[in-house]
């Protein structure tokens, strides 16, 4: 069966060649549809479906042209398209609607709204449809009305010019994951957008230390000392400790902004305050040791770039009209030792800025200029307060790596408010092409170990923000190697598709680590999201009203009354067939299940239990991997093993002097064996051969 990304290159291929189906309207706009028919999918999915269904993968490309020009056909609201193009019907089966919001970080939305897309419409057997834009991200709007896809131009676009393309994009599939991948592969296949690595870039390679919103050094530094000497502070105290932080995030509150009476206002010189950093900003990050993450975010409508180059000016908010200013920002980011460029509150510039909304390309020749600014001066960047328009975007952009998809951190509330929203934007984030980022973290908090762990196997950055000395050294070292190089899954964990459906079960989410012909091990954790918890506080229950415009944290996932269900379907819902081993994280316990086995207990809100899913080889050993780690056999610790006989040979990679602990599992005596120990050498390599 050929992969899913094969069958989006091919499909794509296929509309380009073929001859397209025309007809013409009155209204002057031509309508080219294509079905280029049925491809087969990727089984590798979460899909909770009946397993006798056909793996069908489908797409068709729908594509308005407007052959004459338009103009004052704003309605002046987004959601009330300005133009509006037929309805696309669906089968009555499709009862279940989840939109993204056009709000900070895209969350998601359980029905119909109106928004840049995706839609995605899914029925009770899992067949899914994802609908979205194709080109003209910011221009679209779609929705979901009466058993009908709505799809159009967004309401505050006011004139479109003749010959005007506008195309959409419908892909069909068995299994929410399975088809937003596919989805996403199309997307990326026609915008020729390549998923960067993994390991990209330092943020996303190493562990880090972040000051943003929710950090304990956000706009706050230690008494009696400066920001810089706080920082400072903080590296000290890690080397000490022995925590690795590979680079250091520097938020908001380094530069010159309008001042406010509740939070600051816009940008009006992006270079560092004297008293925060008196040596300058190159000198502090020289003595610091380490690459800079810089943020930045919106310029006031009187900034002082406003002499140099030219803007348009609106009440609270002005905008460069050129890529110039951004070419100033990256050569300077460069020479302050910066890796990654942070353009944040994207959402609030695009809607603050009514010149953003009121004519094609205006917003995607901004996110260019950003975008092209920093890949010449060779930083990568990271979104943040991303709409669904953003990220959409990003298959037209190279230097994104990251995208925020959760909300600002705040430590020991509501997790209900974060974590569902977290990983289902990231499905979306990551199906385009770019890593998702949970945001930072308190190690130090009552839940800090499963943020640790969700920031663990979102494969995307890892940052820590606890005060000066108070960091959990043990759970730290959790996430990555004692050089600070993170442990990861091969891809970001999402909810399984049973997620998407009423029950009663903990919030549980899977990825897992490929290694080819040796199988594929299995990371699933399931958390204890329940309404009626008895642990759930007033202030974890207003929390999402206050930080989603009032609306419950059920509208945006299914968030059960209570837990009361604790199965998991290893083939059906993590696609674990064969022989496998489930090992309890937590517990150190291990055992060989039939195809449903179970969670243990989870009393405590918000806390967590976690599987590694480990295949049995033919010679009845099941390596379950190096379990300090939360991601316990990944290819940056384990690079190569090769079966021999009775035997296994494993090559691990790590820094001279360190100890790795090695668990095996005999199937055939059915128990653990004791510990493997490696010391890496001095080349940063060791070998072991593990043995019945």
């Amino acid at each position: 069966m050929r992969s899913v990304s094969l069958c989006a290159v091919v499909g794509i291929v296929v509309f380009l060649l073929a001859t397209l189906v025309a007809c013409e309207f009155d209204d002057g706009v031509e309508i080219y549809t294509e079905e280029p028919g049925n491809e087969p999918g990727d089984d590798d999915s979460d899909d909770d479906i009946d397993d006798d269904a056909p793996d069908i993968f489908s797409y068709e490309i729908i594509v308005h042209e407007h052959h004459g020009a338009r103009t004052g056909i704003a309605t002046g609201r987004f959601d009330k398209p300005s133009f509006e193009y037929d309805l696309i019907p669906v089968e009555e089966k499709f009862t279940h609607v989840m939109s993204f919001q056009v709000s900070p970080m895209a969350p998601p939305h359980l029905g119909a709204v109106a928004s840049h897309g995706p839609l995605i419409l899914y029925a009770d057997d899992g067949e899914t449809i994802v609908f979205s834009p194709l080109d003209q991200f910011f221009e679209s709007v779609v929705n979901f009305r009466r058993g009908n896809i709505v799809s159009g131009v967004a309401g505050e676009i006011d004139a479109i010019p003749a010959g005007w393309t506008h195309r959409f994009i419908l892909a069909r599939g068995r299994g929410i994951n399975a088809a937003v991948e596919y989805w996403g592969d199309l997307m990326r296949a026609e915008h020729g957008k390549a998923r960067p690595d993994r390991y990209a870039d330092v943020g996303l390679g190493y562990l880090g230390y972040w000051t943003d919103n929710g950090a304990y050094y956000y706009y706050q530094t230690e008494p009696g000392m400066n920001e810089a000497d706080t920082l400072l502070a903080v590296k000290d105290d890690a080397d000490t400790r022995g925590i690795p932080y590979g680079y250091l995030q520097l938020d908001s509150w380094w530069y010159f902004k309008v001042p406010g009476l509740i939070s600051p206002g816009g940008l009006i010189r992006w270079e560092p305050i004297p008293a925060m950093f008196p040596d300058g900003l190159a000198a502090f990050q020289d003595e610091l040791g380490l690459p800079l993450v810089l943020h930045n975010r919106w310029f006031a409508s009187e900034n002082d770039y406003r002499d140099e180059y030219e803007f348009v000016e609106e009440a609270e908010m002005a905008m460069p009209l050129s890529r110039d200013v951004y070419d100033e920002f990256m050569a300077n980011a460069v020479n302050w030792g910066a890796a990654t460029y942070e353009q944040d509150w994207l959402f609030a510039q695009w809607d603050g800025m009514s010149y953003l909304r009121e004519a094609p390309g205006r917003t995607a020749e901004w996110m260019s200029w950003i975008d092209g600014a920093a890949g010449d001066a060779g930083l990568t960047t990271q979104w943040c307060m991303a709409s669904p328009g953003h990220l959409l975007d990003v298959v037209d952009r190279s230097s994104p790596t990251t995208a925020r998809t959760s909300i600002d951190y705040r430590r020991d509330v509501s997790k209900e408010s974060f974590w569902p929203q977290f990983h289902t934007t990231s499905m979306i984030a990551w199906a385009l092409g770019v890593w998702p980022f949970k945001d930072n973290f308190w190690t130090t908090e009552r839940a800090g170990e499963a943020e640790a762990l969700i920031s663990t196997l979102s494969a995307g950055m890892v940052g820590v923000g606890d005060r000066v000395g108070e960091a959990d050294v043990e759970i730290i070292g959790r996430t990555c190697r004692a050089d600070g190089l993170l442990l990861k899954p091969d891809r970001p964990a999402a909810p399984i598709d049973a997620m998407f459906f009423d029950h009663r079960r903990p919030y549980t989410v899977h990825t897992w680590s490929d290694r080819g012909k040796l199988g594929r091990w299995h990371y699933a954790a399931a958390f204890h999201l329940a309404r009626e918890h008895p642990q759930r506080t007033a202030l974890d229950r207003i929390w999402p009203y206050v930080s989603y415009g009032l609306q419950d944290a059920g509208s945006m996932f299914v968030f059960p009354e209570q837990v009361t269900d604790l199965h998991l379907d290893l083939p059906r819902e993590l696609g674990a067939t064969g022989e496998y081993v489930v090992f309890d994280w937590r517990s150190r316990t291990a055992w060989q299940p039939l195809d449903v086995t179970h969670w243990p207990s989870i009393p405590d809100l918000y806390d967590f239990a976690y599987f590694v899913v480990a295949p049995v080889w033919p010679n009845g050993l099941a390596l379950i991997g190096e379990v300090e780690k939360f991601v316990t056999v990944a290819d940056r610790r384990f690079v190569s093993m090769e079966l021999a006989g009775e035997a296994v040979n494993v090559d691990l990679a790590g820094v001279p002097g360190e100890t790795v602990s090695v668990w095996v599992y005999d199937a055939i005596a059915g128990a653990m064996q004791a510990p493997y120990e490696a010391t890496i050498g001095g080349d940063g390599k060791a070998s072991i051969t593990v043995a019945r």
